[in-house]
């Protein structure tokens, strides 16, 4: 059988591309990537900073990819896809899965993620994963509206366990930082 060469996904092949086209300059690549450290949130800086329009930036990591896009707005995942999959690292890295099958699992990335975010994932699902590019906010609104974790009911037991509330200010404290939250 013979394998379709696609381009290596990364955070630096992306940042390359975009100077490259003339879309965003060096050094506000290198402050972005910076930011966003070992993350792969780059495409979420971009959206979130406005130097590229979301779809725009979808548009062009299918055209230097070589994948799919197929963004949320335009199809509905399956409840059955993300069963048995760790919802905050789904989270953490924007990624949605949209379904699977005997052959794997097809999941949207956020423009795009890494390889090894991909391979991390393929081996948590115990399944070969397939990427499309989805979009920065399409993938972000639908993992806080099925997969963010409920706020703490009034006097739950772990309010006063600041080891228990750590994560959940380290996720807030994230989510300020790239300006998640504010109305689009």
């Amino acid at each position: 059988m013979r394998r379709k060469h696609t381009k290596r996904l990364s955070d630096a092949e992306l940042a390359r591309r975009l100077e490259e086209s003339g879309l965003i300059e060096r050094g506000v690549l290198d402050a972005l990537l910076e930011r966003v450290g070992d993350e792969g949130l780059l495409c979420e800086g971009i959206v979130e900073s406005g130097l590229v329009g979301d779809w725009e930036l979808s548009r062009w990591a299918c055209r230097w990819f070589g994948r799919p896009f197929l963004p949320l707005e335009l199809c509905t995942p399956t409840a059955a896809a993300a069963e048995g999959l760790d919802g905050a690292k789904l989270i953490r890295r924007g990624l949605v899965p949209l379904w699977r099958s005997a052959g794997g699992l097809v999941v949207a990335m956020p423009g795009i993620t890494s390889e090894e975010a991909l391979q991390a994932l393929s081996q948590d699902a115990g399944c070969p994963v397939y990427a499309v590019v989805g979009s920065v906010r399409g993938n972000r609104r639908w993992l806080e509206e099925n997969l963010a974790p409920a706020p703490l009911p009034d006097g739950d037991p772990r309010e006063g366990d600041s080891w228990s509330l750590l994560f959940d200010v380290g996720d807030a404290q994230a989510r300020d930082a790239f300006g998640r939250g504010r109305e689009a």
